[in-house]
């Protein structure tokens, strides 16, 4: 009985494998920007960002670029792994780092770490569980079920709103969203909760006969799953994984599990399933994948020689339906409605091969593939790729090794026959239907390879040979060498050629580019050579529609034959690689470019590349080959040197509106700032030396992200739209202040474009450069021009005033002088003969009054010059003064300063008033006082200078006496320097003069 199982499971997994679907998956390792191989987790975010966790931390992929995530608050943390990453209700990003579980921010990068209530046991595994409450669960497989109670901040067990059997020991939960019961996979088997109850049932306790609780068989659960067609899929081990499948519909078992069972000698370990949107069961685990197609109940195992890994950590469907897959091998990337491609592959044996292209031939009602072969002659293959066998076609065939070596193939319009055209200049003649066939060598070919065979509208078959020959068989003539004609011999090689509708034939050569002709006159209608294409050395020659032929070697170039425009297109101009292996038009006017780097689509109206690789499901296309064909039925096949590939390209012309690119992400020199979301709509600030950015935009589409360009434009600094083609990022450097708009968008291959998305920006300039610094400093610059002018309008004033104070003093004092003088002289002249004692009284007078004026005029001179400035010169004078009047009078005097009074600075005014003070209250004490000693003292006390003029006189009463002018002007000096003056005088004591100058 078990033989018979095993050879039912047997039977059933090769069916299964013969209904494998036609999958691909992309994978995206370290070379494309992962940390790490070492994928644990996936998810996306509300923006449409994938958050990526590996085995070296947490990344963000926008479909081009990864950027890194580490923690930095509340304190920075070493890398560690990130192995799941949850979304809660509220938006709180849940992450498990190292052994820590919390929520991460990435906006500043912070983690606030959950604690675990008590300590627990962790080493049979853990993972986080959200149900669709929002509710957060901590499961400790094999231990207990913990619960995120936000009140406590902390897992906890007593808290927890799930209950399972006492003793039972939990390894998954399955929330049934449409009856609410959680169903717990335990080590003891399964139970089930149902919250509205409260109610826990399990092998005892069953009163609602749920299924799969009274199986003894069932144990140490470690995934359940209830699909949308409601069937329950529990895998369990007992003692080896095992797998049921129970169908609510039915109230019976379904054989579909069977499938899941591991029949090869092979590890494998189921570990937990994902339900896509579309309703596919993918179960995963340690080397397992199963997919599971509901219509026709079948599995398929898609792991292969491309797809390889050793365990499947997750499986996150994104919203546009890709499937994103953790493994250890990568992050593969899945999308279910990728084109049908079929892949032929014919792996090198006895005798080895190389295929050298494909036909088309029509065989009755049937169509064949005819593939020229070195090695193994012609391969003829059915429409679904099987070969058919052809021994006939060399029963007759010659012993030169040359006659099993094709290079071209045509089937003649009016016989039907299929003409091979190998080496040494054999032409191998076939029926398609019989397969039947005859060899010829004639003369014309001169036992030269025939490279190229085509027939033109009229019938006429034309050739080109290795030796740069063309030659044409005149339509419906006799096989023989008379039919054919020598049109013309090129110096080298004669490579390819085409016919076209007008009648021309077109040869490209080895070294002398290409020749048009005309197929009636035989006459060269054009040449074109390395003037005009890109290389005298043309191996492809391909005609696109009435005028646009392609012509290739190293580099591509698309020529107009009525315009004789050229465009010579390379890798720089879009091109996938400058290494073409074949070339063929589709039936929507594109042409489809076979290259080592795979597939690209060239539109020539628009002059764009698209490219297709592996991520396009070109994968398994082989990096070498040589020929290809437009079928019939529209499908274009490329053949390798021992595969093919085929598919329709009209599956690939489809265009998708591109959606509106997003600011991803902003390197500010050589540092990512805003690098969590980028809000658009707000503008942002930077001082004027962060002023060198990458700016770094996506459409955030996991489908179509390969086939779009990006365009950019800076306002004030491009004037147009600029192309970062694929890379999708933006850099300027050094940009002055001022403020900015980034506009961003996005192209599809047919030139469709999306919104155009925005980024405002300020960047401000230096204080120097800014409105109020230079406001400030042309007001400085106008203050100190107005000081300047006013210091000068002072100084200007300063002189007037000491001019009218010369002025009034030289008026006041030698006008009056000078009158009293000049009446004196006149009286005395008058006197000097009648009254000789008069007369000399006069002149006396005279002379005081001259003494007087020269003295006045010494202290005016004295009091103006510059030299004089200093307190030590007014002291010395004020000394010299005071010495020759008291001496003159035998006054015994004692004159005193302090050393401080020489620091003293007085303006012009001031010291000339004080000196004139000083000199009044001198004459005075010699003119009234009658004393024999004075004292004279000058001191600062208190910021004022003190001048004490003091007498030991006879005094006099202050109130009786007649101050007149000598006292009053003293008292008006003082008043204009804003000094205080005082005297004080008692009868028999003396007098005293004191000054207070403010200084």
């Amino acid at each position: 009985m078990r033989r018979i199982l095993i050879l039912m499971i047997s039977i059933f997994l090769g069916l299964t494998c013969l209904a494998n679907p036609n999958r691909f998956f992309n994978r995206i390792s370290t070379i494309e920007g992962l940390a790490s191989n070492n994928v644990y987790a996936v998810w996306q975010d509300k923006k449409g960002y994938m958050w990526i966790g590996t085995s070296n931390g947490l990344q963000r992929f926008d479909g081009k670029y990864f950027l890194y995530f580490s923690i930095h608050k509340p304190q920075i943390r070493p890398a560690q792994p990130v192995r799941q990453i949850l979304e809660d209700r509220e938006g709180n990003m849940w992450i498990r780092y190292g052994d820590s579980y919390g929520i991460y921010n990435p906006a500043d990068q912070s983690f606030k770490e959950i604690p675990i209530e008590k300590s627990e046991v962790r080493f049979h595994g853990e993972r986080l569980w959200i149900d669709n409450k929002g509710r957060v669960f901590l499961i400790l497989k094999r231990n207990k079920i913990l619960y995120y109670d936000k009140f406590k901040g902390l897992f906890s067990e007593s808290t927890s709103p799930l209950k399972y059997p006492d003793g039972y020991q939990p390894i998954t939960i399955f929330e049934d969203v449409k009856t609410g019961y959680y169903w717990i996979g335990c080590q003891q088997g399964l139970s089930v909760f149902d919250p509205e109850s409260g109610e826990v049932y399990h092998k005892k306790n069953n009163p609602k006969q749920l299924p799969h609780l009274s199986n003894e068989e069932i144990k140490v659960v470690f995934d359940f799953t209830i699909d949308q067609d409601r069937n329950h899929w529990v895998v369990f081990w007992n003692p080896n994984q095992r797998f049921i499948a129970y169908s609510e519909k039915s109230n019976s078992n379904i054989p579909d599990a069977l499938a899941l069972t591991n029949t090869s000698g092979e590890y494998r370990e189921m570990k937990t399933a994902l339900i896509t949107n579309k309703g596919e069961l993918w179960y995963y685990g340690v080397n397992s994948l199963y997919i599971y197609d509901a219509k026709s109940g079948k599995f398929s195992f898609p792991r292969n020689e491309f797809f390889k890994f050793s365990e499947i950590y997750q499986i996150f469907e994104d919203r546009e339906g890709g499937l994103w897959l953790a493994s250890d091998e990568g992050l593969y990337y899945y999308i279910d409605d990728f084109p049908e491609i079929r892949y032929r592959n014919f792996p090198g044996g006895n005798p080895k091969h190389m295929f050298l292209g494909a036909y088309e031939v029509k065989c009755g009602k049937n169509k064949e593939l005819w593939i020229p072969s070195w090695g193994r002659g012609l391969l003829i293959l059915n429409e679904e790729l099987n070969e058919i066998p052809n021994q006939k076609l060399y029963l007759n065939a010659p012993p030169d090794k040359g006659a099993y070596q094709p290079w071209a193939l045509i089937q003649e319009s009016h016989s039907g026959m299929v003409w091979t055209g190998n080496q040494s200049g054999w032409l191998h003649v076939i029926d398609p239907i019989t397969k039947e066939s005859r060899f010829y060598n004639f003369p014309i070919f001169s036992k030269s390879t025939i490279r190229s065979i085509s027939q033109d509208n009229e019938g006429n078959v034309w050739f080109t040979t290795q030796k740069g020959d063309l030659i044409k068989y005149k339509a419906k003539g006799a096989l023989s060498n008379e039919s054919f004609e020598l049109i013309r011999s090129f110096d080298g090689f004669s490579f390819a050629h085409v016919v076209d509708q007008e009648k021309r034939i077109w040869v490209g050569t080895s070294n002398n580019g290409v020749y048009c002709l005309d197929t009636k006159s035989n006459e060269i209608l054009k040449h074109l050579d390395e003037s005009i294409l890109s290389s005298n050395k043309v191996e492809k020659v391909i005609q696109l529609n009435d005028s646009i032929f392609f012509f290739a070697y190293d580099l591509l170039n698309a020529y107009n034959a009525k315009t004789g425009e050229n465009r010579i297109l390379s890798y720089s101009e879009g091109m996938i690689s400058n290494d073409i292996l074949h070339m063929v038009p589709d039936m929507d006017g594109f042409l489809w470019i076979y290259t080592p780097n795979g597939i690209c689509k060239y539109n020539y109206f628009q002059n764009s590349f698209t490219h297709y690789g592996p991520k396009d499901g070109f994968g398994l296309m082989e990096m070498d080959g040589y020929g290809g064909i437009l079928k019939s039925d529209g499908k274009i096949l490329f053949s390798g040197y021992s595969s093919f590939v085929e598919f329709n390209p009209r599956d690939f012309n489809r265009s998708l509106n591109p959606d509106r690119p997003s600011l991803t992400s902003i390197k500010l020199f050589d540092n990512y700032i805003f690098v969590d979301s980028l809000n658009t709509d707000k503008k942002r600030t930077f001082n004027y030396d962060q002023n060198a950015f990458t700016f770094y935009f996506s459409t955030l589409s996991y489908i179509n992200q390969d086939k779009l360009k990006y365009y950019y434009r800076l306002s004030g600094i491009d004037e147009d739209w600029r192309s970062s083609g694929n890379s999708s990022m933006a850099v300027y450097s050094l940009l002055p202040p001022g403020r900015y708009t980034l506009e961003f968008r996005s192209e599809n291959e047919e030139g469709m474009t999306s919104p155009i998305g925005s980024f405002y920006f300020r960047i401000t300039p230096p204080y120097y450069e800014t409105w109020w610094f230079r406001s400030l400093v042309i007001m400085l610059i106008l203050g100190v021009i107005f000081v300047i002018y006013r210091l000068h309008l002072n100084r200007i004033l300063a002189v007037v005033k000491v001019r009218n104070r010369v002025a009034r003093d030289l008026h006041d004092d030698m006008g009056s002088t000078l009158s009293t003088i000049n009446i004196l002289s006149t009286m005395a002249k008058t006197k000097l003969n009648t009254d000789p004692v008069k007369s000399s009284e006069y002149i006396s007078k005279i002379s005081d009054n001259s003494q007087r004026m020269l003295e006045a005029m010494d202290d005016i001179v004295w009091s103006i010059k510059p030299q004089n400035d200093s307190m030590e010169k007014v002291i010395a004078r004020m000394r010299e003064f005071a010495t020759n009047a008291l001496d003159a009078k035998d006054i015994d005097f004692r004159f005193e300063v302090e050393d401080n009074v020489y620091q003293v600075k007085l303006p012009m005014d001031d010291r000339r008033d004080l000196f004139l003070i000083f000199k009044e209250a001198v004459n005075n004490l010699i003119k009234y006082s009658g004393c024999s000693r004075a004292f004279i003292h000058f001191s600062i006390k208190k910021k004022h200078l003190h001048m004490r003029v003091r007498d030991y006189g006879k005094g006099f009463d202050i109130q009786d006496a007649d101050t007149g002018n000598g006292l009053s002007n003293m008292q008006k000096r003082a008043e204009m320097m804003g000094a205080k003056l005082k005297i004080t005088s008692e009868k028999g004591e003396g007098t005293e003069v004191v000054l207070e100058l403010g200084i």
